[in-house]
């Protein structure tokens, strides 16, 4: 057998897996997104996309674990196939690497999901960064011969990771990844090419290895945290000049999980914006008040009531009304500067006419909910995330902040996919300006693009989204729009991180 499968017939397995991957994308049976690709690509990248998969897209947790029980058989069968043949010792090899690899991948998988969930891209990054280290340090074992997976790691290790063979193949993913992106009509023809560079990757496994793979590996790490700290150190801006003093009022709201004084926006430079602190006002989601403590706010909150993270989570409606009030004897013109989660609740309270407002600060507002979460019990696409999801709270709320995926606010803006755009479908007056500002590390997050139907969309900032309202970046913007000055030029690669990145995403959730 071992020596027909030299012959040719060890690819028709790799063949056929790509057809079926065509031919189920065609028949909706699964999505088709850039990630469509990882179906076929190298373990252990194919298991992330199988689970991703099926953590969104299974109806509950029997259908879930038959369908993952179906899929790893297959890749099982697959790699034992592609390492020579069905045979005992092939085919338990493929059971210990899966095996070994499910564990962290589907903490992959979970924190992949979460960010789309929560749109945090806080959880995104090190999701990603947990892939690539597992896909380079595992994806060469499986071909470098050996009786068993201990052995065989060892002498992918000896060997330099590979790093001849999978450098390129990463390159080659990841090009793939931003044409279908780019592309979409070419994301299911470009499943087969994905297929070839597997076995292509597969097929250069077994040539002789680099003569000196170590220093080649240890090269590579080098040039790498080289580019890594130039990447990092050149994110800085230069602060722009303090702007023009400008008439009417500005009010602050800051986002979910935020409290009073206390959420990046407070400490906003609002004097370099062109405003005095008389003029300045700060949302409360608690409501009309006599003032709220300052803490970290870099004018004195003189209105509103005291409020905690829990009243950030109130809903939609309450919120909006709340807004309303509090906007409504505010000094014409009014600016208000939402972050985050409060850009759509401003929005909807203007576009309902409820709120009259002349100009729109939106300061890392994501564009669309793209996957949302059932309620708990409810057997529909993602219940087994969603039941992740809430059985991961506590370590979310360690990890990152406080998050109950089923506060009001919470059910209704992020548990519901396509929200976000349905609050951004309702049409502002026309006298309303609009300047919306993202943040580069959140367009991942963004699978239709980052650009709102809006007057001015400035050029996504190098800074997290926590980070953006006290950039020089996001001054710089804000006083040339207050100002009708053009926008700073936007370089042309600004978001190809973004482009690249969509395929490690989790496919949005089914309507």
């Amino acid at each position: 057998m071992a020596r027909w499968v030299r012959r040719g017939a060890r690819w028709w397995p790799l063949a056929a897996a790509a057809v079926l991957v065509v031919v189920l994308a065609l028949c909706g049976v699964v999505p088709v997104w850039p990630g469509l690709l990882h179906l076929v690509a190298l373990p252990p990248l194919d298991q992330f996309a199988d689970l991703r998969l099926l953590l969104v897209r299974t109806d509950s947790w029997s259908q879930c674990i038959v369908l993952l029980g179906v899929v790893s058989a297959v890749r099982i069968m697959l790699m034992a196939w592609l390492l020579g043949g069905l045979d005992t010792r092939r085919i338990r090899f493929a059971v210990a690497f899966y095996a070994t690899a499910f564990g962290p991948v589907l903490l992959a998988s979970c924190a992949d999901a979460t960010a789309y969930a929560m749109l945090y891209s806080r959880a995104f990054w090190p999701a990603v960064a947990l892939v690539a280290v597992l896909v380079s340090i595992l994806g060469p074992v499986p071909w470098q011969g050996g009786a068993g997976l201990r052995a065989a790691t060892g002498r992918a290790w000896r060997r330099g990771l590979r790093i001849e063979v999978m450098v390129p193949y990463c390159a080659a993913i990841l090009a793939l990844g931003a044409l279908a992106d780019r592309v979409p009509a070419l994301t299911v023809l470009l499943v087969p090419v994905s297929a070839a560079a597997t076995g292509l990757t597969v097929w250069a496994m077994g040539r002789a290895p680099l003569r000196r793979p170590v220093a080649a590996l240890a090269a590579v790490l080098v040039a790498s945290t080289i580019v890594s700290v130039i990447f990092v150190r050149t994110r800085v801006y230069d602060d722009p000049e303090p702007g023009p003093r400008q008439a009417g009022s500005l009010l602050v709201m800051s986002g979910i999980d935020s409290r009073s004084g206390e959420g990046t926006i407070h400490r906003a430079d609002v004097q370099r914006l062109g405003y005095e602190c008389e003029q300045v006002y700060y949302f409360s989601y608690a409501g009309t008040g006599g003032g709220q403590p300052r803490r970290d706010a870099t004018c004195p909150i003189r209105t509103g009531a005291p409020y905690e993270p829990a009243d950030t989570h109130r809903p939609v409606e309450e919120q909006v009304a709340v807004f309303t009030e509090q906007a409504a004897n505010l000094q014409r013109p009014l600016t208000v500067a939402a972050h985050s989660h409060a850009g759509w609740i401003a929005w909807e309270a203007v576009a309902t006419g409820r709120a009259q407002v002349d100009v729109l600060i939106l300061v890392g507002v994501f564009p669309e909910t793209p996957l949302g979460f059932p309620p708990p019990e409810v057997d529909r696409p993602g219940r087994v995330f969603g039941d992740l999801l809430r059985w991961a709270v506590p370590a979310i709320d360690f990890v990152f902040f406080q998050f109950d995926p089923d506060t009001p606010a919470a059910r209704q803006l992020l548990g519901t996919a396509g929200t976000a755009q349905a609050v951004f479908g309702e049409v502002l007056p026309e006298d309303v300006r609009v300047l919306s500002i993202a943040s580069a590390a959140d367009l991942p997050l963004m699978p239709h693009g980052w650009r709102l139907d809006v007057e001015r969309n400035g050029c996504p900032v190098r800074a997290a989204h926590s980070s953006l309202p006290t950039s020089a970046a996001f001054n710089d913007e804000v006083i040339r729009f207050l100002n009708h000055r053009d926008p700073v030029p936007c370089p042309v690669w600004r978001d190809w991180g973004a482009v690249v990145m969509q395929a490690f995403g989790v496919p949005p959730s089914a309507r």
